[in-house]
């Protein structure tokens, strides 16, 4: 890459920096902790989807009606979307698919799976799985 090329892609990346900063001092406190937990780590929307369907997998097995159709096939959809066909709930399992992952993907940032459970707990989301991988 020339040097003009690589001055401009600098320029840029500061700008985005600048824009980040100012979006979290604008917004920050209309933001859910994990969505301020996404822009501080900058997450991608594919990275924010995994995190949605890995939470969904491990949550769906703690609903108190696992016989339900509805929960079935979220289940099996999940599992297919994984390509797993059984996972055990643990905080290490979970673990694991965050850090296979970001192997595989190479976030911008690394991702602590317990602040990342912490962050969705404190966004009313995924609650539950929260307390029974970490505890309270």
């Amino acid at each position: 890459m020339d040097d003009f090329k690589v001055e401009r892609l600098e320029k840029r990346i500061e700008v985005l920096s600048e824009w980040k900063s100012r979006m979290l001092e604008l917004y920050g406190e209309e933001l859910s902790p994990f969505d301020k937990w996404c822009l501080e780590n900058e997450l991608s929307r594919e990275d924010q989807h995994f995190i949605t369907n890995l939470s969904l997998l491990f949550s769906i097995h703690l609903h108190p009606e696992p016989d339900n159709s509805e929960v079935r096939n979220i289940l099996h959809n999940t599992k297919a979307y994984f390509n797993v066909d059984h996972i055990e709930l643990t905080f290490e399992e979970f673990d694991r698919f965050i850090k296979e992952y970001q192997r595989k993907e190479k976030p911008i940032f690394y991702w602590d799976t317990r602040e990342l459970l912490e962050k969705l707990a404190q966004s009313n989301r995924s609650v539950q799985l929260k307390e029974w991988l970490i505890g309270q």
